[in-house]
Parts: structure tokens; sequence; C-alpha cells
């Protein structure tokens, strides 16, 4: 099988994911795209890329805002709030990143947002096995 085979497969597998997710599991989905655009933003600025730095940072930015817009603060209450700032925290460090590399900001926002992306794994998970039961 050549590799855009390979690729074709991976794509229908991945669309197969999204549309079978629950919404946890699709926000942990997004913090996955925001992780892998973070990876290559630091690659990229070690290898002094600097348009692929910048296009990476812009889809990071773009995940964390896919994010912010989904929220629903009303439904969310105080935790919904909490997180809208640090959505919105992270959306600052990205564009001043976009301007000013500092790879241990970079670093500080990756572990961020691992943090983040661990914390709605758990709830998917828990999510699931209260619906199971």
């Amino acid at each position: 099988m050549s590799y855009s085979n390979y690729a074709a497969q991976a794509n229908k597998y991945r669309e197969r994911e999204i549309v079978s997710a629950s919404p946890a599991k699709l926000v942990v989905i997004v913090f996955d795209h925001v992780l892998a655009s973070l990876m290559r933003a630091r690659v990229a600025s070690d290898a002094k890329n600097l348009e692929i730095r910048l296009d990476s940072l812009c889809r990071a930015r773009a995940g964390v805002m896919q994010l912010l817009v989904t929220l629903d603060v009303e439904k969310g209450g105080d935790l919904g709030m909490n997180l809208r700032a640090i959505y919105g925290f992270v959306l600052t460090q990205l564009m001043d990143e976009s301007r000013n590399p500092d790879p241990k900001r970079l670093e500080r926002l990756t572990t961020m947002v691992t943090d983040l992306r661990d914390a709605f794994t758990t709830i998917s998970a828990d999510a699931q096995r209260v619906s199971a039961a």
C-alpha cells in the first residue's frame, strides 16, 4: 500500500473518530491538535524555520479559539468562566509568541495545555464509565 493510501485511511479513521466522539472527547481531540501545533512550532523554532513556526502557532491559536467559542459559560458556571479566562490567556501568550519567540514561554504553554488536556481526558473517561453503568 502506498503512502497516499495510508494517509487516506488515516483521514477516514480520524473522521469517524470525530463524528462518533462525545463532546468531552471532542475537546480532547482539539487539545491534541493544539499540542501537536505547539510541538511543531518548537521544532520549527529550533530549526530557525520562521514560516512553519508561525503557521504552527496560527494553528494552535485556531484550536484554542475553537475551545473558546464552543465554551458554554452559562452551563459551566464558575468553571466555564475560569476556562474562558485561561483560554484567553493562552491566546494572548500565543500571539506574543508569534511576535517575540521565547522557548520558556512556549514550554509553559505546552505544559498548561497538556494539563488541561489531561483533565479533559479524565472527565471524558469518567463520563463514559457513568454512561456505561
